[in-house]
């Protein structure tokens, strides 16, 4: 016999974790407060449902330079046509979540706070799973002439390079910054309200000493919703900025202090596709309880590797 709680929930197989598909809650309640959609091209053309399986992105075509005219010339046309952009989704982890019995009388008590707190828990720790992902993917996969000491068309933008990482203060951070956008911009990828810099916490600081101080603090704020998504209120030299722990760092073997991979890009740049594709309550032989199983899956890949430009820096 089961004993209903005052929350009317029997047990956990009675409460809305039972139901097919609940995980999808966690990727709901998560994904929109999270930066990672505003910063990578998320549009794939199917749901994802397995590991292993391949997803397509559609990659905005580009036409070639104008030709020049003749009288009389015969015209070359130049075929104009949508490209289709695969990748593989192969990498995986899962959650498994025990609940001793003795446990459960409580937890269905109080689902309602329970359940918000499982949620938030759940998808904090994949997003920091997937924020780590996509910044080193982004590094990683960054065309050549985008980053380093030798950067730029003619190879005479200093972006920072391993030994010798740029030293940013406040003063000098709007030059930095600029640097990172005429790279974009010689790539011919920059795009009003398209492009994202992505820094740490200790760059944040920074700010505040920047000429860009008495701005932020002044708004063009809509939600203020830096806590929530980490982006800051405003644009600093085009740039949506994005404040995470996720950036990639190392300490600098010749300045022995802690560089950062500061990733700048145009927000179609890199494809993302990430999902929680299976979820189910189980309940072990082994004890007396239930287990709260599910599996993550996701994938990247760089659709355009000279819209994205690193600097490395150190503070």
């Amino acid at each position: 016999m089961t004993i209903a709680t005052s929350s009317g929930f029997g047990g956990l197989e009675n409460t809305p974790l039972a139901r097919i598909g609940y995980y999808n809650k966690i990727i709901a309640r998560g994904w929109e407060k999270d930066f990672l959609p505003l910063i990578t091209n998320t549009e794939i053309d199917e749901r994802i449902t397995q590991c292993n399986q391949v997803v397509q992105f559609t990659r905005q075509p580009l036409v070639g330079p104008w030709r020049p005219y003749e009288k009389n010339q015969e015209l070359v046309p130049e075929q104009v046509t949508p490209e289709g952009f695969c990748l593989r989704i192969c990498n995986a982890a899962y959650k498994d979540l025990k609940f001793d019995k003795l446990d459960i009388a409580r937890i269905c008590e109080r689902f309602a706070p329970f359940e918000e707190s499982l949620l938030d828990s759940a998808w904090q720790g994949l997003a920091e799973e997937w924020r780590c992902y996509v910044l080193n993917g982004m590094v990683l996969e960054t065309w050549q002439r985008n980053k380093g000491a030798n950067a730029g068309k003619s190879c005479n933008i200093n972006l920072g390079t391993i030994n010798s990482p740029r030293v940013i203060t406040g003063p000098s951070f709007g030059r930095e910054v600029a640097k990172l956008k005429r790279t974009l911009q010689e790539a011919r990828r920059w795009e009003d309200g398209k492009m994202v810099l992505i820094v740490p916490p200790a760059i944040q600081e920074l700010l505040v000493e920047s000429p860009y101080a008495n701005a932020l603090m002044m708004g063009q704020c809509v939600d203020c919703s830096l806590l929530a998504t980490g982006q800051l209120p405003g644009k600093i030299i085009g740039f949506d900025v994005f404040v995470t722990n996720s950036v990639p760092a190392v300490i600098d073997a010749t300045t022995q202090t802690e560089a950062y991979y500061i990733v700048a890009a145009h927000r179609d740049a890199f494809a993302f596709a990430g999902d929680l594709i299976e979820g189910e309550l189980v309940r072990p032989s082994r004890y007396f309880g239930i287990e709260y199983q599910m599996l993550a899956v996701w994938g990247s890949k760089a659709i355009l590797p000279d819209a994205m430009a690193i600097g490395y820096w150190t503070v």
